[in-house]
């Protein structure tokens, strides 16, 4: 396995956290049996792990709160070895504030728990309904948590692991519209409600995702059930191809994360 490939893959991440995934695949390599990584990591690192996975020879796994979660622990295992095998070193579990007259939001549960000191790697995403922040950690970090955090925003709370199906599913918002072709640039002016001038400029700018890597290419084609992230914009999928109007546009169906 050639280092400076595997360094190479990730030219604007962080050096430290790059050789730390490094190491667990030197590992995983050696005594042939599965390596967790000790940080959640950002879809930029583990969709191009996933990606290259049978040029690292190893089989590589990811999880993370929900399937379309953006941080994810990664897992170098053997060729071939199979995935329910695997035991992430990892807590689901439920942060719940017992209040009929605040509402809390994301930033309301992170800043509580930040506040204890702990890394941001630490955790994966949360998830708020209902005043109830449906979170994933490392299994140190859960007990961490469980044993000093007392409240989010003053409101009192209850902690308790959950099993995997407890977690709510992601809620959208679903958009229409007409498209001319499945070009990026013409799937971001509908997505945004823009012009096709202006998407090319967003585009060119950087602030396009594709499955959470950078775009540039206005002309590539988006197949459905892509990812695409417009920075300060939100996150979307590419839902559906309903098919071709009498004028030879496309109707597509757009979910946005909400």
């Amino acid at each position: 396995m050639n280092r400076n490939f595997f360094f190479n893959l990730f030219p604007n991440e962080d050096e430290f956290l790059i050789a730390s995934l490094w190491d667990d695949l030197m590992l995983c390599l050696e005594i042939e049996f599965p390596i967790y990584s000790s940080s959640f990591v950002s879809p930029q690192i583990w969709t191009k792990l996933c990606e290259v996975s049978n040029q690292l020879k190893v089989e590589v796994f990811t999880i993370g709160l929900t399937p379309i979660s953006e941080k994810k622990i990664i897992a170098f295992a053997p060729k071939n070895f199979s995935e329910i095998d695997l035991e992430f070193p990892i807590k689901f579990f439920k942060i719940i504030a017992t209040n009929k007259f605040k509402i809390l939001q994301h930033k309301d549960f992170l800043g509580s728990i930040m506040s204890l000191g702990l890394k941001r790697d630490s955790l994966g995403d949360i998830l708020v309904k209902d005043n109830i922040g449906y979170c994933i950690a490392f299994q140190d970090i859960y007990t961490i948590i469980k044993n000093n955090l007392q409240q989010i925003n003053t409101i009192p709370i209850k902690i308790s692991d959950i099993d995997l199906t407890e977690i709510p599913e992601p809620q959208f918002k679903e958009i229409s519209d007409t498209v001319s072709s499945f070009r990026l640039d013409s799937i971001i002016a509908a997505i945004a409600n823009i012009s096709r001038n202006i998407s090319v400029d967003l585009i060119e700018s950087g602030d396009i995702l594709v499955n959470y890597l950078p775009e540039k290419n206005k002309s590539k084609i988006i197949s459905i059930n892509s990812v695409i992230t417009i920075k300060k914009k939100g996150k979307f999928i590419l839902h559906k191809n309903l098919g071709e109007t009498k004028k030879g546009k496309f109707k597509i169906i757009i979910k946005q994360y909400i």
